[in-house]
């Protein structure tokens, strides 16, 4: 079976000690108080299988490289290694331990591109006979190229996701749920999306979205960059009301050119309102004609193409007599067709056939651009006719404040500053409904994943949570057979509630069930995986530095479950487990597994993943 196994994560910088920490081929725990570095190794490890950066932490001063041996498939160990600032990687074929590195290797780069073979994704979905593998991003079946991060987040879980209350299949990015379904879906079915046909238009439509999308959010900066130094709606509203009740003191004189002036405010509103629309009109026409163009481009090379072929046809056949090109009937056998006038053949007809199909649909384009202008001829002239209506309600406003009490400096004042509130607070209600126009056609993303979700097969799924029951009920969790996993919401059921609404602790437990389970599932069934999984934090949150300081497990979880877990993970698991935990084991682990135990205290065994602040750079000096 092709799979990954992890050797060793290390760190390594030219002045400071080396820190390494080996892994066994079962199971490696690495335990000991809060903030030894246990959650930094999880993020050194996703790190080096193609994360964007490390986490800069005080300790890590001094350390430029990140080294992460491998075990392939085939039995060869590979080093890979990359600069603690991030960038590409380089695969070393051997076993690399420390630097400096003499040896150059191959350079991978950290990003996917599946028409490549020199990036990390693809060398390891080739080791996982993954590499031609296609995934579904949305309901009308377009499809994407599977990443080696598409299947990250199955097998390393964080001490943050662990917890979280996202499902343990997604990452809680509305982009990127589609695909990470379809991911998931991959892994419990053994077949990939490459079967699935794009519906007409899919890709268009995906297209204008993300235009759409773009728009609002290139309004919503701009409307965002002005409200920076703004205060907040409800002090706007408080210091509106307050400046209602002072100008109410000062208006009995000049109450009707108030309230006319009211009135145009709310018009001049109403008009940049119009103005806004107008332009969002247009951007949205712009993007359209633009992708629309290019279709319509692809149509006359179409008919262009079609034409060239059906002069060829005709010339083959007039060119050569004797055999029909076509049907192989001997000259003898061939009739002249006097229905059409002239010789004709099923391929001619085809292709006619094709010919005005694609003028059909090039017809029905053009009737669509057409709309296009006109939408883009309505906008224009609404938009420069609500141009004009700001700039007559401006000039009629400013003529207004003059005519209000010129001797009054106090009351003027007061206008003005009610102006600039209003002013602001309208970008506030502006903010909001680009803000809810956004959030529509994301809820209209969300059909996509829905749509994947219903696919997912049953009888994987059933025998799935079987799997998932069957660990639950190893680590002791009560009703662990009435445990299922839910395709609707993908995600787990359990006491007839989703992971979702549970305390952390049983969040964790579940997340961690979910993890080794799907690994599990897969190896019993040969399926590809990557064969090791990551927990950070499984069991318990926190624990204070000192060798006796109690630790604090969640009271919803059953007792025993700590000796239940390590020995269940140690029997009945077939691949490689990596646990950071602040529990210790209430039993002794087994002979295969490896026991790495930090201490927090200076002087007693190993402080932690990397040494403290300011010691490491003078135990190098030292040695």
């Amino acid at each position: 079976m092709s799979r990954l196994r992890l050797l060793h994560i290390t760190l390594w910088g030219p002045n400071v000690p080396l820190s390494t920490v080996e892994f066994g081929p079962g199971l490696t725990l690495v335990r000991g108080p809060s903030d030894t570095g246990k959650s930094f190794m999880v993020e050194a490890i996703d790190f080096m299988l193609g994360g964007k950066s490390l986490k800069e932490i005080p300790e890590r001063t001094g350390y430029s490289t990140v080294l992460l041996g491998v075990e392939l498939p085939t039995g060869e160990t590979v080093t890979l290694t990359r600069g603690v600032a991030g960038g590409a990687l380089t695969l070393h074929r051997s076993d690399v331990r420390s630097g400096p590195f003499s040896v150059p290797g191959e350079t991978l780069s950290a990003k996917h591109n599946s028409k490549s073979d020199a990036n990390l994704s693809m060398f390891l979905l080739k080791q996982l006979d993954l590499d031609n593998s296609l995934i579904r991003k949305n309901a009308q079946g377009a499809t994407v190229s599977l990443s080696f991060r598409d299947l990250v987040h199955l097998c390393i879980i964080g001490e943050t996701k662990m917890q979280s209350e996202v499902p343990p299949a997604i990452t809680g990015q509305y982009t990127t749920k589609t695909k990470e379904i379809s991911a998931f879906k991959l892994l419990l079915e053994a077949e990939d999306d490459s079967s699935v046909v794009a519906t007409q238009g899919a890709r268009e439509g995906v297209r204008t979205t993300g235009a759409k999308i773009e728009v609002i959010d290139q309004l919503l900066r701009d409307v965002e960059a002005k409200l920076v130094e703004t205060p907040d709606e409800g002090e706007l509203r408080d210091q509106l009301a307050r400046l209602n009740a002072s100008l109410a003191d000062h208006t009995s004189a000049v109450e009707g050119l108030l309230t006319e002036r009211s009135g145009l405010v709310k018009q001049l509103r109403r008009s940049q309102e119009a103005v806004q629309e107008a332009r969002t009109e247009l951007s949205e026409v712009g993007a359209l004609q633009g992708r629309f163009g290019l279709l319509s481009d692809q149509y006359d090379s179409d008919l262009n193409r079609l034409a060239t072929i059906r002069e060829a046809g005709v010339l083959l056949g007039f060119f050569t007599p004797g055999k029909c090109q076509f049907c192989g009937a001997e000259l003898a056998d061939q009739q002249y067709n006097h229905a059409h006038g002239v010789d004709g053949t099923v391929f001619e007809e085809s292709i006619d056939a094709e010919i005005a199909k694609t003028r059909a649909l090039r017809a029905d384009l053009a009737l669509t651009m057409e709309e296009l202008v006109r939408r883009g001829g309505h906008a224009r002239a609404s938009g420069r006719e609500a141009v004009a209506q700001v700039e007559a309600l401006g000039v009629r406003l400013r003529v207004l404040d003059d005519e209000l009490s010129p001797g009054n400096s106090q009351l003027r004042e007061l206008i003005g500053v009610k102006s600039d509130l209003e002013r602001s607070l309208a970008l506030y209600s502006q903010a909001a409904e680009l803000t809810q126009l956004k959030a529509a056609l994301i809820d209209s993303t969300q059909t996509d994943a829905t749509v994947v979700s219903a696919g997912l097969n049953l009888t994987a799924l059933r025998e799935f949570s079987a799997e998932l029951a069957k660990r639950l009920s190893a680590w002791g969790y009560p009703d662990a057979a009435s445990v299922r996993y839910d395709r609707a919401e993908q995600d787990i059921l359990a006491d007839d509630q989703y992971r979702s609404a549970h305390g952390k602790g049983v969040r964790a437990v579940l997340h961690a069930a979910f993890t080794v389970g799907l690994a599990q599932y897969c190896l019993d069934r040969d399926i590809a995986h990557p064969g090791f999984v990551v927990l950070d934090s499984p069991l318990v949150t926190y624990r204070p530095p000192g060798r006796n300081s109690p630790v604090q497990l969640d009271q919803s979880l059953p007792v025993g479950i700590v000796a239940d877990f390590y020995r269940d993970i140690q029997a009945s698991f077939d691949g490689q487990v990596i646990v950071m935990e602040n529990l210790d084991p209430t039993e002794p682990l087994g002979p295969n597994a490896v026991d790495v135990v930090f201490t927090k205290e200076i002087g007693v065994g190993r402080y932690g993943f990397l040494p403290p602040k300011g010691s490491a750079r003078a135990a190098k000096m030292e040695d």
